[in-house]
């Protein structure tokens, strides 16, 4: 039902990467729509995966990524400002889209 990675992305830890996987949307038994998501921290025996669900496949998949925004941001890696996306504390995952400095537009020349 739901192992084909629909997408996936990449953060930086020192020189390592912690890895969040997003499982494509699909149809539950039970009517609603279910979003499995994985994080592979380096430490390979440290993998947390679970399902988010919604009435529909859009709000399963932008609710694995809150949850995914907050597994990360709750850990000691991020706490500790290892934990970075693109060298910014702002890992643009919901509920923070459009809020950190990734989204900032650039300054026109003058």
């Amino acid at each position: 039902m739901d192992n084909e990675i629909f997408t996936e992305r990449r953060f930086e830890l020192r020189d390592e990467e912690v890895v969040a996987r997003f499982y494509a949307p699909a149809l539950a038994p039970g009517g609603e729509y279910q979003c499995r998501w994985e994080v592979q921290w380096p430490d390979k025996a440290r993998r947390r995966q679970r399902r988010a669900c919604g009435i529909d496949g859009v709000q399963a998949l932008m609710l694995a990524m809150k949850s995914v925004w907050a597994e990360l941001v709750e850990s000691e890696e991020y706490r500790s400002g290892e934990l970075t996306y693109l060298n910014e504390r702002d890992l643009d995952l919901p509920p923070m889209w459009g809020a950190g400095p990734l989204d900032d537009p650039e300054p026109k020349p003058d």
